[in-house]
């Protein structure tokens, strides 16, 4: 029974991705590379979280958006959040675009811990303890009040 409940979980996630909108993405100043990894990203809900796995079956934060970076766009970043947190440009808050990376700190360790990947429309698709790859809103007030910073690697 527990195995027929993981797939239907998994059948539920695989169908809802395709009907999550994602609004005039392809209008965006990361374009059709911004596109990319967001449907990358979105193509792995429900993988479950470990820390320190590098992927595909399995994720933490920073292995996810590494893998989904190299995998939708060829780029290449580095292994941990924090270090990820200092590639690419500074970007602020209100100029996030679907592609970016959205950095947060104190989630597990004192400084950035944690980062997630911007869809647009105020969400973002990470790897997170104890759900594995999912969405969340990034009003979320466990993710507002932990915001540290956001950059991209696209444009």
């Amino acid at each position: 029974m527990n195995l027929m409940k993981k797939i239907i979980a998994t059948l539920v996630l695989v169908a809802s991705v395709a009907v999550i909108p994602l609004p005039a993405m392809a209008a965006t100043s990361n374009g059709t590379r911004g596109v990319r990894v967001v449907r990358m990203a979105l193509s792995y809900l429900g993988r479950p979280y470990v820390f320190g796995a590098n992927g595909p079956r399995a994720f933490d934060c920073s292995s996810f958006t590494r893998h989904v970076m190299a995998r939708a766009v060829g780029i290449r970043l580095p292994r941990t959040s924090l270090s990820q947190s200092r590639v690419g440009r500074r970007i602020a808050r209100t100029a996030l675009q679907p592609g970016d990376l959205v950095f947060f700190e104190n989630t597990w360790r004192r400084g950035v811990s944690h980062v997630g990947i911007a869809m647009g429309d105020g969400r973002m698709v990470h790897a997170f303890p104890r759900r594995g790859v999912t969405i969340d809103r990034l009003s979320q007030r466990y993710l507002a009040s932990r915001y540290h910073s956001s950059r991209t690697v696209l444009r």
